[in-house]
């Protein structure tokens, strides 16, 4: 039986609009919205298969009705208008960030410990041994201070890199500081046999859902830790790369934008000074879609561990921002700020790229969603870039300076508040990649998932001495307390290496080089020196100044710190030292 199609005319369509300006001001010459009316059978009307009145004369209108599963999914419409945004009360409920109880500074070693934990270590060297016994048939036999130790190496291997492992033990190229704690094939037997987890203890189908189970123990530990931290009041989310070009991964990702375009993706949530607080490690698509779309699930996730309704402020890139996005994380009491693409914008009409740009720098267009109360910047610098926000519109403009080549001067340009907060509290994951990126070095393997361990280690370090730099400034301290990251990640890895250590490696014996006339030691960390192990007192070959009391000279040095500290009746520094 053929179907027959549903006729209105146009007249009864313009008889079922109500005329009251009420429902006819968003077809209005000065309204900014040009959205189409779409007659549905929600609106009262029923419309007859067939019609006594209709003429050949008279245009007709084919109305296809909409089946009930189509109506209940239907998108939501948005209202833009140009009119006044009214910002939210968006006063900062939260903790308030306080430095330690103790009113002072921790040492490197303790910050470092706040992310890898003794117990981290201990329980790698737990798998560690169980997985050289079900590999080989042989324990490794290793400790939690071994492994403290060649994490130690890994850290000194960045601070003076090397184009090779194996360059750190050849006695052309030999570095004390690393050939001296272990030999090369204990440090590569180590990296060969470290493990994370019982290969026995997970099922196929566990494997099956989490291609991460290998190291998903130290993931989830790291995280935790992470989370611990307390959360400031603005953070970014982004993506950062691990590096990996091998082909054994079935997580690798390619991103042609990024400085290591072959790697790992993992979704980072940070501050702005780039103290990491969650991630999350990319594992490929599952082929499911929903309405906050894969980005917008990355920051409902990432935001997921923030306090609901302490007014947090969370800032994204176009990956990520879609209008249910902010919709969602406004009913959490978070307000987003992020730049969008121009096809998550449905319904609203701006000043476009080509306008904007000829009314010059600083030019800009906005409009406001009057339900959701979310304002859509658009803005004309080198070229234009649309920002949405539930916290900030364009109120206060502010100037900025931008060189003009024609004039050959610097210009002041306006800049919206969105911008500007954008520009402020935007870009923390970025500058992580950057502080990682100085110290870092790369130990080859062919199990892609220790690049992640690698990487994890170099992350809880930085995030160490970001602590270190917060408390510093919560405390008002001298700036000369303050460490930079190169020395930090020093001490950081003299104390894995020497503190509770019992003895030193012994070293063939070599040429001596050439040493200056007067060489000057540097202190250990306090780690090192209150550790109470191995202080032993030796017999140095000429005497030298006291490293304490800068007054007697002495022949006595400790065999673990390696300075010159004196024996005297009233003033007996070695063990005020140690003390």
């Amino acid at each position: 039986m053929a179907s027959h199609k549903k006729h209105v005319r146009v007249e009864n369509i313009l008889d079922m609009i109500d005329a009251d300006d009420s429902d006819l001001e968003t077809f209005d010459n000065e309204s900014d919205s040009d959205e189409d009316w779409t007659p549905n059978s929600q609106n009262g009307v029923q419309y007859n298969s067939e019609s006594d009145s209709s003429s050949d004369d008279e245009p007709l209108i084919h109305l296809v009705p909409q089946s009930a599963s189509t109506s209940r999914n239907s998108k939501p419409t948005y209202c833009w208008k140009k009119q006044k945004f009214c910002p939210p009360s968006a006063d900062f409920k939260g903790s308030p960030l306080q430095p330690d109880e103790n009113q002072h500074l921790l040492t490197p070693y303790e910050y470092f410990q706040k992310f890898v934990t003794p117990d981290m270590i201990s329980s790698l060297a737990e798998n560690t041994n169980l997985y050289s016994i079900q590999k080989t048939g042989k324990c490794a036999n290793t400790t939690v201070k071994e492994l403290e130790q060649m994490v130690g190496i890994f850290f000194r291997m960045g601070l003076v890199r090397m184009a090779s492992v194996r360059q750190y033990w050849e006695s052309e190229s030999s570095y004390e500081p690393v050939s001296g704690v272990m030999s090369r094939n204990r440090f590569e037997l180590l990296c060969t046999m470290i493990h994370f987890i019982n290969n026995a203890s997970i099922d196929d189908q566990a494997k099956r859902e989490d291609k991460l189970w290998k190291i998903r123990p130290w993931l989830n530990a790291m995280r935790k830790q992470c989370l611990e931290i307390v959360p400031e009041e603005h953070s970014s989310v982004d993506e950062m790369m691990c590096q990996y070009r091998g082909i054994r991964s079935p997580i690798r990702q390619y991103i042609k934008s990024k400085p290591h375009p072959w790697g790992f993706k993992i979704w980072a949530r940070a501050n702005s000074s780039g103290l990491l607080s969650d991630f999350d490690v990319y594992q490929g698509g599952d082929g499911t879609r929903t309405e906050l779309g894969q980005g917008g699930d990355v920051v409902a996730k990432l935001t997921s561990t923030l306090p609901k309704h302490e007014n947090y402020k969370v800032y994204a890139d176009n990956l990520f921002t879609s209008i249910p996005l902010l919709r969602k994380l406004a009913d959490d009491g978070i307000y987003y700020t992020g730049t969008v693409r121009q096809n998550r914008l449905p319904g609203i009409s701006m000043a476009d790229e080509s306008d904007l740009r000829k009314k010059g720098r600083g030019s800009y267009d906005y409009r406001v969603d009057e339900e959701s109360n979310i304002a859509a910047v658009r803005w004309y610098d080198n070229r234009a870039v649309t920002m949405l926000s539930t916290t900030t519109c364009l109120d206060p403009i502010q100037t900025t300076k931008r060189w003009d080549k024609k004039q050959k001067k610097e210009l002041d340009v306006p800049m919206p508040a969105v911008i500007r907060d954008y520009n402020q509290h935007m870009g923390g994951v970025d500058l992580l990649d950057s502080f990682l990126a100085k110290y870092r070095f790369r130990i080859k393997s062919r199990r892609w998932y220790i690049y992640l361990f690698w990487h994890m280690l170099s992350v809880g370090l930085v995030n160490a001495w970001l602590m270190h730099r917060r408390d510093h400034k919560l405390l008002n301290l001298p700036k000369n307390e303050l460490l930079p990251q190169r020395k930090f990640q020093s001490y950081v890895a003299s104390a894995l290496v020497l503190v509770n250590a019992s003895k030193k490696r012994s070293l063939p014996a070599s040429s001596p080089l050439p040493l200056s006339k007067r060489q000057i030691t540097n202190l250990p960390c306090i780690d090192i020196r209150k550790d109470k192990v191995s202080h032993w007192p030796t017999k140095a070959e000429k005497r030298g100044r006291c490293r304490l009391c800068e007054v007697n000279a002495t022949t006595t040095m400790c065999s673990k710190c390696g300075v010159r500290l004196c024996f005297v009746d009233d003033r007996n520094c070695f063990m005020n030292f140690h003390n």
